[in-house]
């Protein structure tokens, strides 16, 4: 494990698994004719909630909040409702982890609002909530808003994947059978699911700027959300 608080990284820094060479290498290994096992962890599963806002100013806020497990610790305070996070169990007790538990330290998790600048520029305020399926979610978002140049609610409602362990695949059930094909003759083993699979799948919020100023939103079909402007 190399990834901690950026505070408490002493083995690589985030230059470092950011540098060019470094991910050259790294881009070496992808076979673009067969699947290769990376021998990935597999994290466990957890909830979340996100949102985004932006107002006439240009203003955006990208949110996510996430008690962990359920109901978090389990400790609420009082007269409030408001129950706590348990995200200290991403701590580690080995001494010799990246993530040993410490004080003034956060643990590994996956927290991650996402945000694009261009130029200096808010972009994009969004999210995909789904515990391993946010990174993989944020770049599958990203890739089709602005490579593809989708509008939000297309690039949310279209079929999701997510890499899971070894050389698994999961896919919805709505994705293009020429992708499962060509998936299958590279050596990955498929996992097909449903649509709805919420937390398979993730939960997207999307709020894109334009080049006008205006605001383009999308929200999750697969579980609850909405878009709203007042």
């Amino acid at each position: 494990t190399y990834v901690a608080d950026i505070n408490h990284m002493d083995r690589v820094t985030v230059s470092d698994l950011l540098d060019d060479d470094y991910l050259n290498e790294r881009a070496k290994l992808i076979n673009p004719a067969s699947a290769t096992d990376f021998n990935s962890g597999a994290p466990s599963k957890g909830g979340t909630v996100y949102l985004s806002t932006a107002d006439q100013n240009g203003m955006m806020v990208s949110f996510i909040q996430s008690n962990y497990a359920g109901f978090g610790s389990g400790v609420c305070i009082p007269g409030t409702g408001i129950s706590l996070q348990n995200r200290g169990a991403g701590f580690s007790l080995d001494p010799n982890s990246q993530n040993v538990v410490a004080p003034s330290k956060r643990p590994f998790h996956t927290i991650i609002p996402a945000f694009l600048m261009k130029n200096d520029v808010p972009l994009m305020s969004f999210g995909v909530m789904g515990g391993p399926m946010q990174a993989q979610g944020h770049l599958q978002l990203t890739l089709r808003t602005q490579l593809w140049q989708q509008d939000p609610q297309m690039a949310i409602d279209a079929p999701r994947w997510r890499v899971i362990e070894g050389l698994g695949v999961a896919c919805e059930e709505t994705m293009d059978v020429n992708i499962i094909k060509e998936l299958k003759n590279l050596g990955h083993d498929l996992q097909m699911e449903a649509p709805d699979n919420a937390f398979g799948f993730g939960g997207a919020q999307i709020i894109e700027r334009l080049n006008n100023g205006v605001y383009v939103g999308g929200s999750e079909s697969r579980k609850d959300g909405l878009v709203a402007g007042f």
